[in-house]
This record gives C-alpha cells, structure tokens and sequence, in this order.
C-alpha cells in the first residue's frame, strides 16, 4: 500500500468519525425517553408493552378506583353547598399520588354544573373526601362523583414505610366541646361609652361584634375585628329592630343601654384562664386561641386580629402591643415573663384546674368545637395535610364536615387540630368520621428537618 492511500484512508476515517459523533449526538439529543408502552424491553418488562416497573397494564387500562355510597349533600354556614363521599383503591401496592375526578350537580328541571376537583388515594384504602365552598345556580337535586381514569399518576409508597403496619398518621384524642357556663367563675364587665359608627376601629367595636354574635339571627357572620364595616352595621340595624329602639345601625344612648341591659355582670361571656405553653408564631391550637381572646380582651386602642387558634403575623403584632404596654421585652413570643403578666390578668385562682379550662369553649367563638391530636409515626415529615371530621346525627347520619390544615407534621410528633362550628348543630351528635389527609406519595410534600 502506498503513502497516498495510506493517507486517504486516515482522512476518510477521521471524516467518518467526526460524522459519527455529529450525527451521534443528534440521535441521542432527539431520543425518546424509555417508557412503558414503546414497545422496546427498555424498562424491566417482563412483557413488551406490558408497563414494566411503573405500573401494570391492568392498573392502566382498569384503574382500580371506585365510589363507595352515595354522594351526601351538605350545607356549611357559609349557606353553600358540600358534597362528602368516599373512594376505594383496591390495589394491594399502589397509591394514586393525583388524580381528578367530576362532581356533577343536577337540578329538577335537568339543570347540571359541575366542578372538576382532584386528590390521592393510598394503597388499599377507603378514603373520605370533602369538596367544600361550591356555589351552584340552583338547588341540586342530586350528585354524582365521576373519576377521570385517563390522567392517574400512579406512585409507590416510600421505602421506610410499610402501610401494613397501619395508618401511617393516627389521630387521638378526639373531643367535641360546646359552650358551657362555668359557676363562680368572674365575669367581663361590657361597657359601652360613646357612639359607634360605620367606619370606626375601636376597642369599644370589638366588644359589641362580640355580643352580637352571640346570636345569629342578629349578627350570623359573627365576624370580630374591631372595625364597624357594613355586616356589623346590618347586625346593630338587626338588635335595634329586636328591641323597639329607633333603626339608625348606629350605638346611640337607647342601644348602649340596651346593651348594657343585656350584658353587664349577669349577662357577660366568662373569660378566665391559665396559660402554661411558650408560644410563638407558626403555633395552633387551643392556647393560641385563648392567647388571641385575652390579647383582644386587654386591648384599649386598637384589638389586633381574630381568634383563630393560629398564631400568624397579626397575633404577633398584638403580643407585641400587650408586651409593650405592661413594661415586658417585646419579644412577639409568649415567654415566662409574657405568661405570668398574662395569669395575673385573666388567671383566677380559685378556679384553678390545670388543663380542665381548656375544654371550655364561650358562645361568641363557635357554637361547637373537635380538638384531636395527630402523631406522625412515619420517618419523614410532611409540609401539609389536612383533617377531615363528619358529625352525625344519633342515627349516624352525616349532617355537617369540616377540615383544617396541618403544617409541618415532624416524625415521631404529634401536632394538635381545632375544627369549629359557628352555626347551631342539633343535640346528640357525634364524631363519626375522623380522617387525616397527609399525601406521603408525593415526595415533594417530605422535607428535612433544618
């Protein structure tokens, strides 16, 4: 071979390689990711087209969810319709970390609406689902929930926890609290000194939303934030029209002292407590609420926030303010300092009872209340979840739902839940449904601890 083929030779396999890796890495930049249904063994299959290790051909072309019961129609106090039903999954191994699902409303002359609405669902279980706040333009005869089977994803639970076991998050401590008079406990004095009007922000405004509340007929929003906006002036117009005085919907001399007929010393909301918890912001639960009741209490200018039962920026700021005005480190948190000024305050001695007070709910917060607890027995923890609980009447009947919301639910802890009720619910209910809604699924829900 002679030194010129030789050289054309290396020059055309130097060319065939450039053009192998030029064409080479187009081919790979444009080439489809694996999947289950490409007709290549690329992903595990034990059959081509068969879903290989994401899911089985079954779960795909059969999804194994399904209704339980009717849908039961509901109505919150907010006069808008709820819809609580219950889905099952009955594959042994998969969970749906999403799927969607249409909640279809049809009326008696044919009308229908419907909403599309979504979810997960664990393996081998039953779950409650609770779709809230609906406004429909008529009045629903009947509804149907329809799963949309084409979009599920389909996900395995996470290595660490084995659904075997049981629930992966237990609720306890599951109580309803009502409204109950407690004798001999002291009594908060309601007096009223000047006109209220549209537009002012006083604590005097947040006094007399507070008693008004008490009744709904009157005031059924039951909102108390210390400015007198148009509800309360529509509840005050409400009180006058109740008790003979002339309807102005302001608080004039006439209603003051109907007001301070109805609620001097006898008639007054008791307020005592004993707080015994550090707290701070980012906290729940029923301390927090009774924080939030006395900050609003010893508020003379301006009564910062709702009672809630959530410590967030407001209570915060009002904490702030109380620190403020007796003297104390303005620290925003409850501290020892914070806590024995507020015992010196609200605290009564003689009433003492440990954590007994804490099962006492007053007529303006609720009409009904469930506290419970929920322990994270799983070893990760979880950036949201909810709680659902149904209360049914003496023939276990549903008649009302609520939820709340769990934020940063740590392993091995527990975290504590309030649910409430403004309007009144009949006598003899009970809890017969408590559910805890944390998609362990999802694995953009898990975090690390800080």
């Amino acid at each position: 071979m002679n030194r010129r083929l030789k050289k054309q030779i290396i020059i055309a396999l130097i060319v065939f390689g450039i053009f192998s890796l030029i064409f080479g890495g187009i081919y790979l930049a444009r080439k489809p990711e694996p999947t289950c249904f490409d007709n290549i063994k690329n992903q595990k299959e034990e059959e081509i087209d068969c879903g290989g290790p994401c899911i089985s051909c079954s779960l795909k072309y059969n999804p194994p969810l399904s209704l339980v019961d009717a849908p039961v129609l509901l109505t919150n106090e907010n006069g808008k319709t709820e819809v609580l039903f219950k889905i099952m999954n009955s594959s042994e191994e998969w969970g749906a970390k999403f799927f969607s699902y249409k909640v279809i409303f049809t009326g008696a002359n044919g009308e229908k609406q419907e909403f599309i609405k979504s979810g997960f669902i664990l393996p081998h279980e039953i779950r409650y689902f609770l779709v809230s706040n609906l406004m429909i333009g008529f009045s629903p005869l009947t509804v149907n929930i329809e799963i949309i089977k084409e979009n599920i994803a389909w996900e395995l639970p996470p290595s660490g926890i084995d659904l075997n076991l049981g629930d992966p998050l237990i609720i306890s401590n599951v109580k309803i609290i009502k409204p109950e008079a407690i004798p001999g406990m002291v009594y908060n004095v309601y007096t009223f000194t000047k006109t209220l009007k549209l537009g002012m922000k006083d604590a005097e405004v947040f006094n007399l939303q507070k008693l008004l509340s008490l009744d709904p007929t009157i005031y059924p929003e039951g909102e108390i934030t210390g400015y007198y906006g148009k509800l309360t002036e529509a509840a005050v117009k409400k009180f006058q029209e109740k008790y003979g005085i002339r309807v102005t919907g302001e608080v004039g001399p006439q209603t003051r002292a109907k007001l301070h007929e109805l609620y001097g010393p006898e008639g007054s909301q008791t307020f005592t407590y004993t707080f015994t918890l550090d707290l701070k912001k980012g906290d729940r639960g029923d301390e927090v609420l009774k924080l939030q009741t006395a900050l609003m209490l010893d508020s003379t200018v301006k009564p910062l926030g709702s009672i809630t039962g959530y410590f967030d920026d407001t209570t915060e700021k009002a904490l702030e303010a109380f620190q403020l005005k007796h003297g104390l480190n303005v620290t925003g948190q409850v501290d020892a300092a914070t806590r024995a000024k507020l015992n010196e305050l609200f605290s009564d001695s003689s009433q003492l009872r440990g954590n007994g007070l804490t099962n006492q709910l007053e007529p303006y917060e609720a009409s009904l209340e469930v506290t419970g607890s929920v322990y994270n027995k799983t070893p990760f923890n979880w950036r949201r979840g909810d709680v659902l609980i149904v209360l049914c009447d003496s023939n276990k009947k549903p008649i009302a739902a609520g939820t709340t919301v769990l934020e940063n639910i740590y392993s091995e802890q527990t975290i504590n839940f309030i649910i409430r009720w403004r309007d009144p619910l009949p006598e003899n209910i009970s809890v017969c449904e408590k559910v805890v809604n944390v998609n362990i699924l999802n694995p953009e829900n898990a975090f690390l601890t800080p």
